[in-house]
Formats: C-alpha cells, sequence, structure tokens
C-alpha cells in the first residue's frame, strides 16, 4: 500500500512539471515573447543596398506595399477574374490546411479550385502557371546584379484562409509577397536548427505541432528566441536561406514566393546609376535555374579557407554514397579531388553544361533510387518479413529460407538478387514490424 501511495505521488509530480512547462501543448511561440520586431522598411531598396544590407549578412527584412498598385493586387482579389483569365490551367491541391508532409494532394484546373476552396479544406499550392507571370511583378530588390539568374522557382498559395505549416526551413533564398490576406510568420535564427530537434537534419522540417507544441519531446524549444512578422496584403518579405519558419494564413488568402539560389552580387550587371533600376518587371521575363538549387547546398558548406570538402558534402547528402558525392564535387569542377573553391560557384566561372549534366545525373540517381524503394516497399509488404515463433529478428539465413515459391501462387516472389540487396542494406537482419523499414 505505501509503495502504491508513492508511486502515485510520482505520477502527479511528473504531471505537475510538464504542465508548468512554458508553452507545453499550447500554440508555437507561446513559450516566451517575440523578440524586438525585424527591419521594416517603407520602399524596397535597390538591389546593391538589398544584397549588402540584407542577403549578404541574412538578415530578414519587410517591405510596406512592395508591391502596391500592381495588377495581380488588383485583379487576382476577384475570384471571377481568375476564373476567366486561368481557369483552365492544371494546379496542385493539398487537402488539409494544416500541412503535413505525408499528406495527400490532387491535380485539378484553377476554375475547379476555385468553386471548392471557401468550402473544402484545401488549399492551392503550385508553380505559377506561364500565362500568369505576365500579370506577376518583380521588385526592385531583384531587378539587376545577378538575382534573375540564379531563380529556382515562383509558387503561389492560394487559400480561404486558416493555412498553418510546418515548422521548417528552404534551401534558398525567398521572396514571399501578398496579393490577398494576411499572413503571420514565426522566424527563427539558422543557429537554432539543431537546438530545435534532430529530425531537421533528415527532413529539413520538426515533428512539432504548431498549435499545441509538446516542450517534452522538443525541449530545446525552451530557451529557442524567435520573431513574429504580420504581413498584409501588398508587403513582401525576406526570409534568408534556412531561417527556420512557420507560416499561418487569415482571409481569403494569396501569396506568391520567389525562391533563389546563393550568389556573390555583380555589380557589372547593374546600371551605373541604381535610380535607373525599374521599380518592377513581369516575371515571364526571367528564365528559371532549378539546376543552380544545388549550388545552396555547396555554399552552405564553404570553410572559412574559401573551400568546400568531399567529406561535409557527404554529410549533407546522405542519400548518395562517397563514390556518387565524389562525381558530383567532379561534374561541376573536374580534377578538383574532393576539394572545390567556393568562389567558383559564388562569382558564376562555371560553365552552364556542368550545372545541366549534373542536373541529369541527379535526377537519374534519384529516380534509381525511386525505384529500389518501391522494390523495397513491394519486400516490406509480404509475408515473409513476419518473423517465425514470434522472435523480434530475422537473421539471414531465416530470411532466406522464406523466400520459397509455392505451386499456383500468382504472387511475384522476390529473387535471390532481391533478398541480396536487401540483407545488405538492412545489415543481414530484419525488425519485426514493417513500419520501422
Amino acid at each position: 500500500m505505501r509503495l502504491l501511495i508513492i508511486l502515485q505521488v510520482a505520477v502527479v509530480v511528473v504531471g505537475s512539471d510538464e504542465s508548468n512547462l512554458p508553452g507545453h501543448m499550447q500554440p508555437l511561440g507561446s513559450h516566451r515573447p517575440p523578440e524586438e520586431s525585424i527591419p521594416i522598411l517603407s520602399r524596397v531598396p535597390d538591389p546593391l543596398q538589398f544584397y549588402e544590407n540584407y542577403m549578404k549578412p541574412q538578415i530578414p527584412v519587410q517591405f510596406k506595399g512592395a508591391i502596391a498598385g500592381t495588377p495581380a493586387l488588383t485583379k487576382w482579389s476577384d475570384d471571377e477574374y481568375l476564373s476567366n483569365s486561368f481557369g483552365d490551367e492544371m494546379v496542385g491541391i493539398e487537402l488539409g490546411k494544416k500541412e503535413d508532409r505525408n499528406g495527400s494532394g490532387d491535380i485539378t484546373t484553377i476554375g475547379d479550385f476555385l468553386k471548392r476552396y471557401k468550402q473544402e479544406d484545401v488549399y492551392m499550392v503550385h508553380d505559377m502557371p506561364v500565362g500568369m507571370q505576365k500579370e506577376w511583378q518583380v521588385p526592385r530588390c531583384l531587378l539587376c546584379g545577378g538575382y534573375t539568374d540564379y531563380l529556382n522557382f515562383c509558387y503561389i498559395w492560394f487559400s480561404s484562409g486558416g493555412t498553418k505549416s510546418v515548422l521548417h526551413t528552404d534551401s534558398y533564398e525567398n521572396l514571399h509577397c501578398l496579393a490577398s490576406g494576411i499572413k503571420e510568420f514565426v522566424l527563427i535564427h539558422p543557429d537554432y536548427i539543431k537546438v530545435i530537434g534532430p529530425e531537421h537534419k533528415e527532413l529539413g522540417y520538426y515533428h512539432i505541432d504548431v498549435e499545441r507544441v509538446n516542450m517534452t519531446s522538443h525541449p530545446g524549444m525552451a530557451e529557442v528566441p524567435w520573431y513574429h512578422v504580420r504581413v498584409e496584403a501588398g508587403d513582401c518579405l525576406y526570409i534568408p536561406f534556412e531561417w527556420i519558419h512557420h507560416v499561418s494564413s487569415h482571409g481569403r488568402n494569396l501569396g506568391v514566393n520567389i525562391w533563389w539560389t546563393d550568389f556573390n552580387f555583380q555589380r557589372h550587371k547593374c546600371p551605373k546609376d541604381m535610380s535607373n533600376v525599374p521599380d518592377f518587371m513581369p516575371l515571364s521575363k526571367f528564365n528559371f535555374h532549378p539546376e543552380k538549387q544545388i549550388l545552396s547546398v555547396f555554399l552552405s558548406l564553404a570553410h572559412d579557407d574559401g573551400y568546400i570538402y568531399v567529406d561535409d558534402l557527404a554529410e549533407k547528402l546522405p542519400m548518395y554514397n562517397m563514390e556518387m558525392v565524389h562525381q558530383i564535387m567532379e561534374m561541376l569542377d573536374p580534377g578538383c579531388n574532393g576539394r572545390l573553391l567556393a568562389s567558383k560557384l559564388a562569382d558564376d566561372i562555371i560553365p552552364q553544361e556542368r550545372y545541366d549534366n549534373l542536373f541529369l545525373f541527379i535526377n537519374t540517381l534519384n529516380e534509381q533510387q525511386e525505384f529500389e524503394q518501391q522494390e523495397l516497399e513491394m519486400l516490406r509488404d509480404n509475408d515473409w518479413l513476419n518473423p517465425p515463433d514470434g522472435e523480434e529478428w530475422v537473421e539471414e539465413e531465416a530470411v532466406r529460407d522464406s523466400f520459397v515459391e509455392e505451386d499456383g501462387d500468382d504472387i511475384e516472389v522476390p529473387s535471390k538478387k532481391d533478398v541480396d540487396q536487401f540483407l545488405r542494406q538492412h545489415s543481414g537482419k530484419v525488425k519485426n514490424t514493417h513500419n520501422e523499414l
């Protein structure tokens, strides 16, 4: 009886401690007040000022009214106009306004989405259709010096409000502009990437419920400072590379973000007098270069001596073996022997053809790995993975013995090559659960 009382007291104490943790099971940011505001400007700076004052030192900044008066700000507030002008454009939608990286999506037309988005739990996220790019204006801060040579993607985000993103980072520089509605951002400095949780290294985001943060599973959050930014229609927000952020939306909400890769500013690509840089140019005037997106990965690994080393790149790209990583480096800079000078990337010295070839090579590797993963999924779903007699582990011999074809069985049985590959990747043992393979 005495032991039971002690245990009950212990449970009460633990529960009390958890409930007293600041921000525990409350919305993201409840653990402490936000820091002072990030810089807010009433005029968009010229490209050199933007680079020197914000992009180079990696400081987020908000531009109030940056796209005021542009066609999209007025025309795109009208659903009928969007339906009549772009209704046949195919786009992707997410099924569920609270982001789930393992969730499902669908492909539909803008016209169909406009009929559904006010009643259903959906939002649109897609590369901006080419037809819409003529009406979207790029602000002056990106119009010379090299920004448009490194554009990766331009996404459009559209909902009736109430969306909530995961807490995540982007692998690119990001300018997010809002055509309608309100968005609220939680921004956290990249210094806290590892502090918040280890899963980011593999995923690029955190297993954190942004509406109910579990401070016991992510105790590092307790001391993480954060910034709150409210973005309204007409505003733009610059989010530097790998700044951690969460986004929530309110009201009919249409935003556009442009991602580009880090680079060294090229003054010769601007007019001598920066006042001659126009306030806007249509997005349709520029080309996108997704093949250069790997630059962000490389440049983030540069050491103080100016070099990028193959061991660091291999750690950053765990999905590829060391031989593949060496090959990736050699394709960009033949003869570099596992040590690449970062300035060759940032100063655009490497020929475009090498980026194109590397882009194709990486896509081929990814397709091959996806195919192999599908094969493993097929192995996982077969009965042979269930260990005999309730044993937790199945030794190599038992796995091989379990591959027995039965006469008249139409189920495809994995070959010996499949089994050998599976065993190599799982150290000769298979754990007794489908979910952990």
